[in-house]
């Protein structure tokens, strides 16, 4: 289970923050006019929400339990993301809630070699992770919403994930 965590929490952070372009996936805004080849990561951003996300790339996609999954990320923010901002976590196996969770996002980050503040402008961030071959069978999901301490939105997204028996 910490490995599911850990792996989850990973996947999360990375996605906020990743670099490098593949227009092969493309993280869309269901009412966006973007063509998405791959529906695992939608936004559930608000217009004036402070990171634009222009792509996340998966590889593999989808993930494979027991290999590597390479997240690449690009965005730009509209203003500083100060220290104190939290994300706000709900990790489900299908139906069942296994995580609901608030984190400093600025403490997070330095696993990615981040730090806050983020500056405004630009963001581009490349991170792996080695996905455990323990993670059980079953259909995965995760929302996050992370708000600055001044209540500002800056990014929500739900992600899923089917892992299979191999």
């Amino acid at each position: 289970m910490k490995n599911l965590f850990t792996a989850t929490l990973a996947l999360l952070f990375s996605v906020l923050l990743v670099r490098a372009f593949d227009p092969s996936f493309v993280v869309q805004d269901q009412n966006d006019g973007f063509r998405a080849s791959t529906d695992l990561i939608t936004e559930c951003s608000k217009p004036d929400d402070l990171l634009e996300i222009e792509y996340i790339d998966l590889n593999p996609d989808p993930p494979q339990k027991g290999e590597t999954l390479t997240i690449d990320f690009k965005g730009e923010l509209s203003e500083e993301v100060p220290e104190g901002t939290m994300a706000e976590v709900t990790v489900k196996f299908g139906v069942v809630q296994l995580i609901k969770k608030n984190f400093d996002l600025c403490k997070e980050i330095k696993n990615i070699d981040e730090e806050c503040p983020i500056p405004a402008g630009p963001l581009q961030i490349t991170k792996s992770v080695d996905l455990p071959k323990e993670i059980p069978p079953g259909k995965y999901s995760v929302h996050a919403v992370v708000r600055t301490p001044e209540d500002k939105e800056v990014t929500c997204l739900n992600a899923r994930v089917e892992f299979r028996r191999k």
